[in-house]
């Protein structure tokens, strides 16, 4: 079987330094790390050359050049822009043409939902009969469409993507929760949606935190106590705001010796917004502690330094922060919704992200219960060995 990926997922403006853009890179590797009798090609587009290099570098212990291939097509085709859709349209083409030159038995696609705002093409069907199957991460877009889809263009970049994604013939979820939105939400035919997870990078590990990393952590963050984490994004349902109001529950003593650290960029007005709020539910100074962006060495540091780590998002393709706390080590608290009970993979870990009293109860249970913080600490190390990208790429595979 011949499989061509298309890797602009790791390529785009909006993916290559998210999540999608490492998932496309490490499910490619595993993938031909596990390929067996199967051939893989790698198809790239030149409308990012700053980019082609550094990924067949990557690759390049892996992969023959001439596995690795380009595309290109004429240039300013981003959704946003109306002057582009006749230019859109024909680049797309041209790339599906180029794909078909490959002669592949499938194609896979590892990240749909591109191009508002740069030049990636990303269609399924629009002039050539591909064999194609599509990474799925999740429907949050289109299942909270007030939440996200009140902006008309991104409305319409967005049904037109679910076209693409309904022509699919095969359906890659990252989860069995975001596979069953497929099902329920698109009508896809079960047997057309398959599970194959994800993992987390190597270097998320349980390592001893010296005492100058904690000073340098102190120094940089202002992080000076025993402390609950969290990181990840920053929009609305991520529900960082539950969590502060939930840790503002807490008795006053044990967030005395503690503090709650927010680990995500956050731009000025957002970060005000979470002082005030945090002042309001009647926090201290210095309770709450916003980091903005950290360094990948310093996440590391602060998920091993960190007492518990919680998860109160109330919608996940994935989670994938709350397994690298696991990676590492550490007592883990999730949301009971969405894809979060399959990454966390025990009941007493969870909490309704909607009720503040009940995030309250388990963060205070953890905190001041070693032998069940102990406990949950031994299980997600435990539970994270149940997840790698050999075993997502023999899912794939298969």
């Amino acid at each position: 079987m011949r499989i061509v990926i298309d890797l602009q997922g790791a390529q785009s403006s909006g993916s290559r330094t998210r999540g999608i853009g490492r998932y496309s890179l490490a499910l490619s590797e595993a993938l031909i790390r596990n390929c067996g009798g199967n051939e893989i090609l790698l198809a790239m587009s030149g409308l990012f050359p700053e980019s082609v290099e550094s990924i067949r570098e990557s690759f390049r212990d892996l992969l023959p050049p001439e596995k690795i291939r380009v595309w290109t097509a004429p240039g300013q085709v981003a959704f946003v822009d109306p002057a582009n859709d006749a230019r859109r349209d024909a680049a797309e083409c041209l790339r599906e043409a180029f794909f078909v030159s490959l002669d592949p038995d499938i194609v896979l696609v590892t990240s749909l939902f591109e191009g508002l705002v740069d030049d990636a093409l990303c269609s399924v069907g629009r002039q050539a009969s591909l064999p194609t199957a599509v990474v799925l991460y999740d429907l949050i877009p289109l299942i909270h469409r007030k939440i996200y889809l009140s902006n008309p263009p991104v409305e319409r970049w967005y049904l037109e993507k679910i076209k693409h994604l309904t022509r699919a013939d095969l359906l890659l979820s990252i989860s069995a929760s975001s596979g069953r939105e497929a099902i329920q939400h698109l009508g896809f035919d079960e047997s057309r949606v398959v599970n194959i997870s994800t993992a987390c990078e190597p270097h998320f590990q349980p390592r001893p935190v010296t005492d100058d990393q904690r000073r340098a952590l102190g120094s940089a963050y202002g992080i000076e106590r025993p402390f609950v984490m969290y990181t990840g994004g920053i929009d609305h349902r991520k529900n960082i705001e539950g969590l502060i109001r939930a840790y503002a529950r807490l008795p006053t003593a044990l967030r005395s010796t503690h503090q709650l650290v927010i680990v995500c960029p956050a731009q000025a007005p957002d970060r005000q917004r979470l002082l005030q709020l945090a002042g309001a539910a009647g926090l201290a100074q210095g309770e709450l502690v916003l980091t903005g962006h950290v360094p990948d060495d310093d996440l590391v540091t602060l998920y091993n330094a960190c007492k518990l780590f919680v998860f109160p998002s109330w919608h996940e393709g994935f989670g994938l922060p709350a397994l690298e706390a696991m990676q590492c080590g550490k007592a883990v608290l999730c949301a009971s919704t969405s894809s979060l009970p399959e990454v966390v993979g025990r009941a007493d870990a969870l909490f309704d992200p909607h009720d503040e009293v009940a995030i309250a109860a388990k963060i205070n249970q953890v905190l001041q219960d070693d032998d069940f913080r102990q406990t949950l600490e031994r299980h997600g190390l435990e539970q994270a060995r149940r997840f790698s990208w050999d075993a997502t790429a023999r899912r794939a595979l298969e």
